[in-house]
């Protein structure tokens, strides 16, 4: 895949990486709940990453034996639970944005693995490579900022302030989720853009047989 295809498929994770930064550095600028909305967006992407094998089993059921019909009810039922996830937030919200969000993440995953396929390749693997590195990275960015010390920057108030409810970690520090979103995101988009070796790209590795194709001299 070229660099150009490979930035394009990494744009949404990049551009949802600059929201996090930016509302790291200016909290209030754009909406008075813009840290309680990103917070949001992080519980619903862990959401999505525990259904990244399903969205695998739609992009790539064809791969897997599954016909049209099959993969159909496969992409509705995950529909379902991700709108019935998203009327919860909406109803603790008090809003109807919570939908956008849902679209939003969902779209950019199905974007992300419809353009990076590599239509040569042989399997699945380059992209829920990608998945399993996604939920590394998402805990990974949770456990440093929980017991690592990170710049406060401009979100200096109680989460309270910014829309947030409760007594829990992200709710009294609300710069913690800010600052994991945006690593998260970014090592994401960086990984989509700079990520085309082997560990990347799982179905273009020689068989336990030697070298085949090309490859043979």
């Amino acid at each position: 895949m070229s660099f150009a295809r490979r930035a394009l498929v990494a744009l949404p994770d990049a551009a949802a990486a600059g929201l996090f930064l930016w509302c790291w550095i200016a909290p209030l600028v754009l909406h008075q709940r813009l840290v309680g909305l990103l917070v949001l967006v992080l519980l619903m992407e862990f959401i999505a990453i525990q259904a990244g094998p399903f969205l695998g089993t739609v992009i790539y059921g064809e791969k897997m034996g599954l016909d049209r019909r099959q993969r159909l009810k496969t992409a509705l039922g995950l529909g379902t639970a991700y709108l019935l996830f998203a009327g919860i937030a909406a109803v603790s919200f008090d809003a109807w944005w919570p939908s956008l969000i849902f679209a939003w993440l969902v779209g950019a995953k199905v974007f992300a693995a419809v353009v990076g396929r590599d239509q040569n390749a042989a399997g699945r693997e380059p992209e829920m490579t990608l998945w399993i590195l996604s939920a590394g990275y998402f805990f990974v960015a949770i456990f440093v900022t929980m017991f690592v010390p990170i710049p406060v920057f401009g979100i200096t108030e109680d989460g309270e302030v910014y829309g947030l409810r409760g007594q829990y970690e992200w709710a009294n520090f609300p710069y913690k989720a800010i600052a994991a979103g945006f690593f998260y995101f970014g090592a994401l988009a960086l990984t989509r853009v700079f990520g085309k070796g082997a560990a990347l790209d799982l179905s273009r590795s020689d068989p336990a047989g030697g070298p085949t194709g090309d490859d043979t001299r």
